[in-house]
């Protein structure tokens, strides 16, 4: 279960006070050390197909464990992490949620600001390092590096996950070729997932935990909503229900996210997309202009015109949106193949259900 308190580990002030100042409470220092046994298993995860379609994936596996390919002599790795969590209100007739993680302002650009500033500031302190930082969009292996910095353990459904935050947090990490001093993995200072618990892979619809700590992505509704840019199989469609970015049920039904708090940051709280989004509206735009509009500065815009509208289908027809059908058959009748063929396929589900 999840530890009685909150653990922080502990790290050189100069960096505690430098991440305390930009707002970073959860902040620890791996070492680069080599990591071969890690490493051999993420190859037999490529091996199995289960990144799907992501083959960027294949193309980081040199540089996964490797944290000197990204910045040549780099000797400790920073890793941070920021609070994300908000309550869910119930969701209204006609929309798709969206996960948490993707209400609000992009957190590439939130953390990443942060991670930036503090670059900046070791640089001044450091003049003879190099330091590079990075916020999710980088081939390090940062839920590993979290964990072996103390900052969190992976649970069954595959998230690093907290103490302070339980999985409700986004990873941060800053390359330093300044040695600092090693945090060290934290052993369950966190806690640890219960034993017998399976609600992660109980609750999931697709079946993408199809064990414990390891997951085929490419059955994952995340993947299935975001990453993936042509059809999302037919039989998978109606396990994904209301979801159009993302999904969050694995994390929802987690015990050790009993500690959940509100995040602080106003970023996350002034809503872009919100907890849901009208699929009439989905289903109403005419341009990638208009998408970009809508969306800019938003963790939504990465699935794209296309890629959302072609969600908005599955999601109607899951959620039985009949007042939809006209726009439905209108899309269906469209040029565009991936929405006219889902558009298509929702409005068989709607007639006949």
């Amino acid at each position: 279960m999840i530890a009685r308190n909150p653990f922080r580990p502990a790290i050189p002030q100069e960096l505690s006070g430098l991440f305390e100042a930009l707002g970073i409470e959860l902040a620890g220092v791996a070492d680069c050390a080599p990591a071969e046994v890690e490493e051999q298993e993420y190859r037999r995860w490529l091996e199995r197909r289960y990144h799907g379609t992501m083959a960027y994936l294949e193309r980081h596996a040199p540089m996964k464990y490797h944290p000197e390919v990204l910045l040549p002599g780099c000797r400790s790795v920073l890793a941070v992490g920021i609070n994300y969590f908000q309550d869910r209100s119930p969701d209204e007739k006609g929309t798709g949620r969206i996960a948490r993680y993707a209400w609000g302002r992009d957190y590439h650009r939130v953390l990443g600001k942060r991670l930036k500033q503090a670059v900046r500031v070791l640089r001044e302190r450091y003049p003879n390092g190099e330091f590079r930082s990075f916020t999710d969009a980088t081939p390090l292996a940062e839920r590993f590096y979290a964990e072996r910095a103390g900052i969190a353990f992976t649970g069954k459904n595959t998230l690093s996950i907290s103490s302070s935050y339980g999985s409700w947090f986004l990873i941060g990490e800053i390359l330093s070729t300044v040695p600092f001093s090693p945090s060290g993995r934290a052993g369950k200072s966190h806690g640890s997932c219960p034993s017998g618990c399976v609600r992660c892979s109980d609750v999931c619809p697709t079946g993408a935990l199809e064990a414990p700590y390891r997951i085929d992505a490419s059955r994952c509704i995340s993947y299935l909503t975001i990453e993936n840019r042509g059809p999302i199989p037919v039989e998978l469609r109606p396990l994904i229900g209301d979801w159009i970015f993302g999904c969050d049920l694995c994390q929802e039904v987690c015990p050790l996210n009993i500690r959940a708090s509100v995040t602080k940051e106003k970023d996350f709280l002034a809503h872009r997309a919100g907890p849901q989004l009208s699929l009439r509206e989905i289903l109403s735009f005419e341009s990638d202009e208009q998408f970009t509009a809508r969306f800019a500065g938003s963790p939504v815009a990465r699935a794209g015109r296309r890629g959302l509208m072609r969600n908005a289908c599955v999601a109607a027809a899951n959620v039985h949106a009949l007042e939809l059908l006209p726009l439905l058959e209108s899309l269906a009748a469209g040029s565009d193949e991936l929405i006219a063929e889902h558009a298509q396929w929702a409005v068989s589900r709607l007639l006949n259900p």
